[in-house]
């Protein structure tokens, strides 16, 4: 993904607020807490903005990013966005497990376990497909020409998974022949 397909934003993720500060340098920022464990740092403008804590159930797919006016963390089955303006968060579950973010033009990509979902700036549900894979979904590119993403999704047959190619619709969400 180029820097042209993201969202420009005023927010970024930051390790942590200790870096080449103490802490009375440190502003106050706002925190919220969906249990006791992983931490996320948001900085607006680079000043330390907010701390987000998640239960510590934590594996190689956890993710964060930020998504114009949302941080996203997703773990485990569940995606939550936190509004940077409010505070106020929403919470989905997908199908399995969280996958990963992917970001094209104004559109957030939600992988995981069995499909894609496709949000818009609003995090409103373009569209959603649960068909695409039995355990696990990789989306490699946009590929333009075919106005669609180009992903590997895992099958399983009776002797063994493998992973197919595949080209899924930007606008639908439905497998491209």
């Amino acid at each position: 993904m180029s820097e042209k397909d993201s969202i420009i934003s005023e927010y970024e993720l930051t390790e942590n607020f200790e870096q080449n500060q103490n802490d009375f340098d440190l502003p106050v920022i706002q925190t919220v807490t969906f249990g006791n464990g992983r931490e996320y740092y948001v900085s607006r403008n680079g000043v330390p903005y907010l701390k987000a804590e998640v239960n510590e159930v934590s594996d190689f797919f956890d993710k964060a990013c930020i998504f114009g006016k949302y941080l996203c963390i997703g773990s485990g089955s569940t995606v939550i966005f936190v509004n940077l303006e409010s505070f106020a968060s929403l919470t989905m579950e997908v199908s399995k497990y969280f996958g990963y973010f992917f970001i094209h033009e104004d559109i957030l990509y939600i992988a995981f376990g069995t499909g894609i979902m496709a949000l818009d700036e609003k995090l409103q549900v373009l569209w959603k497909n649960e068909r695409l894979a039995d355990d696990g979904v990789i989306i490699h590119e946009v590929f333009q020409l075919r106005n669609a993403l180009r992903i590997s999704a895992q099958e399983s047959l009776m002797h063994g998974e493998y992973w197919k190619e595949k080209l899924v619709s930007l606008k639908t969400g439905e497998q491209v022949i």
